[in-house]
């Protein structure tokens, strides 16, 4: 049995979109899944999409990923939101891809890059890939990408490197609410807490922490 939020009733009626982005390895699915449970919502996970949809214009093959057409893609979710009857909950690290007029809010899931590699690691992701996501989000890209499409009141961000996937729905979910003024815009920098050295060895001479 499902278990439906009290914020959730509160939620305009009008169909719009929730979404959550984030570097590789920072939680999305786990606590998509867990959302999507609590708000009785519908889950897009997009890498899963575009696969099944083949809305991707080539494939990397040494990173072992799929690269999405991006106008295909959001022509896709323009049309399949403006006929939902239900709210929908999109996941991927490029979330932000979402059209502007259907989205309520977007939460980028950050992660401390020392933890963030270890989560990759077991993985087993080649050094390379790794290193390319903890540059990313140490520049905090998931963010910059999400301001280039969406006003920066409709962005959040939320740090998960010591959250339990229960606790970072927790704060998602007060977000979703309307409540999550916490969680602006401004207060994550991974630049400002990374020993400088460390720093050094990650950017320029490409060394994993």
């Amino acid at each position: 049995m499902t278990r439906q939020s009290k914020t959730f009733r509160r939620w305009p009626t009008v169909t719009q979109a929730l979404a959550i982005s984030g570097t590789p390895g920072s939680g999305k699915t786990a606590v998509g899944a867990l959302l999507a449970e609590r708000l009785d919502v519908e889950v897009l996970e997009l890498s899963q999409l575009v696969e099944r949809e083949k809305m991707y214009s080539n494939q990397d093959v040494a990173r072992a990923t799929l690269i999405a057409n991006v106008e295909i893609l959001e022509k896709y979710l323009a049309t399949l939101l403006s006929q939902a009857k239900r709210i929908h909950l999109v996941l991927g690290h490029y979330a932000d891809i979402v059209p502007d007029a259907f989205l309520k809010s977007l939460v980028v899931l950050r992660c401390h890059p020392k933890i963030l590699t270890e989560r990759l690691r077991e993985r087993q992701w080649s050094t390379t890939k790794i290193l390319e996501n903890i540059q990313a989000e140490i520049l905090g890209e998931c963010t910059s990408q999400a301001l280039l499409r969406h006003p920066p009141e409709k962005i959040f961000e939320v740090d998960v490197s010591h959250k339990s996937k229960e606790a970072a729905a927790d704060c998602i979910e007060m977000i979703f609410s309307g409540k999550g003024t916490e969680y602006k815009l401004g207060r994550i920098s991974w630049l400002k807490t990374l020993d400088a050295q460390v720093l050094h060895r990650i950017m320029e001479e490409g060394e994993l922490p």
